[in-house]
């Protein structure tokens, strides 16, 4: 787990490790290589990231789960919906797994969108989850649960996490904890 206070870098840092930016304030090394070494093309197949503003395209909620992997079964978007905590409120919307979510997700709360952008990192059959903030906007009960259909996730998928997060309610997902201090 990666915590520390609010623009600190946790952010920068997770966007390092899976390629998405190469300006963290924090030294990074992987295998003896930097992620600027490594690239793009060589961090992608290892990390499943849900980034913490939980970007979503104008699309389905189908369209959106499908962008991990494209030939995803209808049963395991069920599946990562119902970890992710998100299945009940995907059921209940008018077409379900092919509602209409309009811009970035307009007809999702916050809450929503983070858990869409979970079950989407899950889909995506990487040996890693890189998760910022995924309980930002949960009531505490949500947050409970989330934590512990991960922890399930994780043990029976064996896939590691990276988790960055200002909330305690997850700290039970943490084998070790990095704080960063403020620069």
């Amino acid at each position: 787990k990666l915590t520390g206070p609010s623009g600190c870098g946790k952010t920068r840092l997770a966007e390092t490790l899976v390629g998405l930016r190469d300006d963290a304030p924090q030294a990074m090394v992987i295998g003896g290589h930097t992620p600027a070494d490594i690239g793009l093309d060589g961090l992608r197949p290892f990390f499943a990231p849900s980034a913490q503003d939980a970007p979503l395209i104008a699309g389905t909620v189908a369209d959106n789960l499908r962008l991990a992997r494209p030939d995803v079964s209808e049963a395991d978007m069920w599946a990562a919906l119902d970890t992710a905590c998100l299945s009940d409120t995907v059921r209940a919307l008018p077409q379900a797994l092919d509602s209409w979510l309009g811009s970035a997700g307009a007809r999702l709360s916050g809450g929503q969108r983070k858990r869409l952008s979970v079950a989407r990192a899950l889909l995506a059959g990487k040996p890693w989850l890189v998760l910022d903030e995924p309980s930002e906007g949960l009531d505490l009960a949500t947050e409970r649960r989330l934590c512990d259909n991960l922890d399930q996730w994780l043990r029976d998928t064996g896939t590691g996490l990276v988790l960055v997060s200002h909330r305690p309610g997850l700290n039970p997902l943490a084998v070790q904890t990095f704080t960063i201090e403020d620069r």
